[in-house]
């Protein structure tokens, strides 16, 4: 588990005393549950917080912060990220740099483009103006493969780039009848207007435009913004105690009732 924090306690450090016979007998049950209630609290703020600081997150990333509970074998509670996903990135991994802030690890997609010799190393792929988006802000996961396969295309086989005009307008209609667009190319270097990245070649009536679908960039830096450590440390300090004291007492008033003290 990554970024993982761990809720442990020294109760007598945290109340500034000592315990009676009678509380120490009960301290693994009010650590227990003061920590597992303290954990949850925690965990709900993390989530309060993303939906407040960030863009329409998605599902995951609003869900992202998870917790394993203490038991009387392990007196302590873990908050952390989740660091799996059925698919894609895990948050643990895409929300770090808005956690600490500097810059991300390259994407899946960004390794690729490396690999085929489309992006130069040490840049990154973020996105145009012209890529669609869906309802959270991001480029659709169908459109990078598009994008990718045609690009791929073209270069092992040579056919976007060797075909005639007749070919490359028959393309063209079936892309535009799909709801595919125009044809995708590369710009490594600054060529007038168009900064280094990927285009779409959109024809329209008897002319084209090309829209910006990435841009390659040798600088991407986030502010940390989601200060979950400070969260937790002050969620920890208001509620901690407060609920360690009412396990406790509660644990000793059930034994008097009981007639167990």
């Amino acid at each position: 588990m990554t970024d993982l924090l761990k809720i442990t306690v020294d109760a007598d450090a945290m109340l500034g005393r000592r315990f009676t016979a009678l509380e120490s007998q009960h301290l693994p049950f009010a650590i227990v549950q003061a920590c597992n209630t303290t954990a949850f609290q925690i965990r709900d703020t993390w989530k309060r917080t993303a939906l407040r600081i960030f863009d329409r997150p998605t599902p995951l990333t609003i869900h992202a912060a998870l917790y394993k509970k203490a038991t009387k074998q392990t007196l302590w509670a873990e908050i952390f990220l989740r660091d799996e996903a059925f698919k894609g990135t895990p948050p643990a991994t895409y929300l770090l740099p808005q956690v600490e802030g500097g810059t991300r690890r390259l994407k899946a997609m960004e390794r690729l483009l490396m690999s085929m010799q489309i992006m130069p190393r040490h840049m990154f792929a973020v996105p145009g103006d012209g890529a669609p988006r869906d309802r959270y802000g991001n480029v659709n996961v169908g459109q990078v493969r598009q994008i990718l396969s045609q690009l791929r295309a073209g270069l092992e086989t040579g056919y976007i780039s060797n075909e005639t005009s007749e070919r490359k307008a028959r393309r063209l209609k079936r892309q535009r009848q799909r709801g595919g667009g125009g044809s995708y190319f590369v710009v490594k270097e600054q060529r007038g207007r168009l900064r280094p990245g990927i285009y779409e070649r959109v024809t329209f009536g008897s002319g084209s435009a090309a829209r910006s679908m990435f841009i390659f960039t040798t600088y991407v830096h986030y502010t940390p913004r989601y200060n979950i450590f400070g969260l937790a440390q002050k969620e920890w300090d208001r509620l901690m105690p407060f609920y360690f004291n009412r396990e406790l007492q509660k644990a000793i008033d059930t034994s008097i009732y009981r007639g167990q003290a």
